[in-house]
């Protein structure tokens, strides 16, 4: 109650000034003034606890609310927001994938996935790629590159300088902020698409090993862009609409054979945070780019068959950023059958219950109002993509709260808690109470949590937040303009504790 007694202090001026009943009365309704303030700061407390990220990354060093109370609605991505995934089991099985393809074109030795542990330690978010030059850049918020590499051999200060003299990187963050890709430069955004970092990094290497000759001789300067190209292809062959149907490109068949290898099961008290959240009056959805099969695939596994129950509506292949972006004319709703979006649907008829495909802002925004009975009801969203679940979301109007996982990391002292928080939930789900079990269950859960600390961390590109001179990268000083808050995760507990 640090700083909630000025409230209640707050409340009893107010009250005490209009009130003329006598000592005993003016007693009692003193008391209840305080009772009602606590009430209110407590519901706040339990709906809304995080941390802001107009701190950010100093927000690690001290908690603070962010307030959906008067969120009337709130929305969630699936991929690493309601669904977490087991991290360092599907780094490498993106990149086993990606290399397999490969190989498969003839083009690369399967041995590539091999030689890849040595270089794991450039995997981080937030990093770009430079297409056309082959190299890997962190930028800063004024749009300056700090670090490169050039395939696996890091560049030292002149040579960033002769690479890239005085260019100003910041148009990255403003085509992110548009929804542009820009053709010469790709920003590994996520779980998923940042496990190639060290893919391209030795595609890179390769190249140069056999046109060393051609380069000496004169030849003109190298372009590998074809290099990105080939990778390209890899994705879309492994993340392909009809692959978890067929099985084929290695991702979804994995998941499906072994589950829990790969994902995470949601806690009892997840549950019971979205359940405290109805009750309260909040209108809850899901809004994510997975296809249908999938996305319940994902859900069954870690929430029940009973998730959808949760939510008033279910959006799937949303096709973010462009979900936001695009003018809803170009972007209509789609109609499921058997997974499959069999023909349009006209957004007026959207009503509680149902599952959609596609679709725009401008037609859930006007679900939301009927839904509501409100003209303009606030919406939150909570999702993990800077470019698909941050940036873009001020032109649907809705407030972007940000999963970042590396908060787990960066912020000093939270190891330890977070280890107990595991382990708690661990132990209320096996319901196992001697305590040799209970140990075993400890010490399995603390490898499990270092294992995914391991992972959120490069010792080569150090922060994810900040360079070494203090000064915030493009991705932190994106957070700090577009999101409404920044969480490591959503609470494992019915009070958001981290």
């Amino acid at each position: 109650f640090t700083f909630q007694f000025p409230v209640i202090f707050w409340f009893l001026r107010i009250d005490w000034h209009r009130t003329k009943f006598n000592t005993n009365s003016r007693v009692t309704h003193c008391m209840a003034c305080i009772w009602a303030a606590c009430l209110r700061v407590g519901k706040r407390f339990e709906l809304s606890r995080a941390f802001e990220t107009r701190s950010l990354p100093t927000m690690a060093a001290r908690e603070c609310f962010v307030n959906l109370v008067d969120h009337r609605v709130i929305g969630f991505d699936m991929d690493h927001t309601l669904v977490r995934y087991k991290l360092p089991t599907i780094r490498k099985l993106v990149q086993k994938c990606l290399c397999n393809y490969l190989a498969d074109q003839g083009e690369w030795s399967k041995s590539l996935v091999t030689e890849l542990q040595a270089h794991d330690h450039l995997v981080i978010k937030g990093i770009i790629h430079d297409k056309r030059r082959g190299n890997l850049l962190k930028v800063n918020s004024s749009g300056e590159v700090v670090m490169a590499f050039h395939g696996t051999k890091a560049l030292d200060s002149e040579q960033i300088r002769q690479e890239y003299g005085d260019e100003k990187l910041t148009y990255l963050g403003t085509d992110l902020c548009a929804g542009i890709r820009r053709d010469t430069f790709f920003i590994f955004d996520n779980f998923f698409d940042s496990p190639a970092i060290p893919i391209i990094a030795k595609m890179v290497d390769l190249q140069d090993s056999k046109q060393t000759t051609q380069w000496a001789a004169g030849a003109a300067d190298p372009n590998y862009t074809h290099l990105w190209e080939a990778l390209i292809k890899g994705f879309n062959h492994t993340f392909r609409a009809d692959a978890f149907k067929d099985g084929s490109g290695g991702f979804f068949s994995s998941l499906q054979a072994d589950p829990a290898t790969y994902i995470r099961k949601v806690s009892p008290g997840a549950h019971q945070w979205l359940a405290n959240l109805r009750t309260a009056g909040h209108h809850l959805f899901v809004l994510t780019s997975s296809h249908s099969d999938f996305a319940h695939f994902l859900m069954d596994y870690s929430y029940g068959p009973t998730w959808k129950s949760d939510f008033s509506l279910v959006g799937v292949n949303a096709r973010k950023p462009g979900f936001f972006a695009e003018p809803p004319t170009s972007r209509p709703f789609y109609v499921l059958e058997n997974h499959r979006e069999s023909s349009e649907f006209d957004d007026r008829k959207l009503k509680q219950g149902m599952t959609v495909a596609q679709g725009n802002c401008t037609g859930m925004n006007a679900f939301f109002r009927r839904l509501c009975g409100e003209s303009s009801p606030k919406v939150a969203y909570f999702g993990d993509s800077l470019r698909s679940d941050v940036v873009c979301l001020s032109k649907g109007g809705w407030d972007p709260v940000a999963i970042v996982e590396e908060l787990f990391v960066e912020r000093p002292g939270h190891m330890p808690l977070q280890r107990a928080n595991e382990c708690s939930n661990r132990h209320v789900e096996n319901d196992m109470s001697s305590p040799r079990a209970k140990r075993a269950i400890a010490e399995d859960s603390v490898n499990a949590v270092d294992a995914d600390f391991a992972v959120l961390q490069s010792s080569t590109w150090s922060s994810y937040f900040q360079h070494d001179d203090g000064v915030d990268t493009l991705q932190a000083s994106l957070l700090r303009q577009r999101a409404y808050a920044c969480i490591p995760c959503l609470p494992e507990d019915p009070v958001l504790k981290y």
